[in-house]
């Protein structure tokens, strides 16, 4: 138990975990913009302003929940996470035709990669693997209070 003492913990995988979060919203920032930008060349500066907040909001919340998910020890859901990285990097490939801005085309294929190499890496697999047996003994906690809680 002494393993997973809070402060152990977060000086251990914090880090990790929110470099991947950070990756992965820098990830979305800069994807954005640009697919915005080539693929929606042709409508007003409004019309694109509008499906960069919907893009922008809509991947954020799905980088958010998976998060938050993965936090409360359900593993699976670094796939999402995973899929919104891939995402954001296929979609950003083709779009060197258009001329980007060099930096912004650089870290747009640069923070998708470097938030897969931080999913993949030994230490969040650790951290996941943690919460997961974090939530196994949640879990018993709450069963056990449930049972006490019958016999009254």
């Amino acid at each position: 138990m002494d393993d997973l003492s809070l402060p152990r913990f977060l000086a251990r995988y914090l880090p990790t975990f929110i470099g991947g979060v950070f990756s992965m919203l820098f990830s979305v920032g800069c994807a954005v913009p640009l697919l915005v930008m080539f693929y929606l060349s042709g409508v007003s500066v409004g019309e694109q302003a509008t499906w960069s907040v919907l893009g922008g909001t809509a991947a954020t919340l799905v980088v958010v929940h998976c998060n938050f998910m993965v936090m409360r020890g359900r593993p699976q859901w670094v796939w999402g996470l995973v899929g919104v990285l891939v995402l954001c990097l296929l979609s950003v490939l083709p779009t060197i035709d258009g001329r980007p801005h060099k930096v912004i085309y650089v870290m747009a294929v640069l923070f998708p990669l470097l938030g897969l190499l931080l999913l993949n890496s030994k230490r969040h697999r650790e951290m996941r693997s943690k919460l997961v047996e974090i939530r196994r003994q949640r879990e018993l906690i709450i069963q056990a209070a449930n049972a006490s809680r019958r016999r009254r």
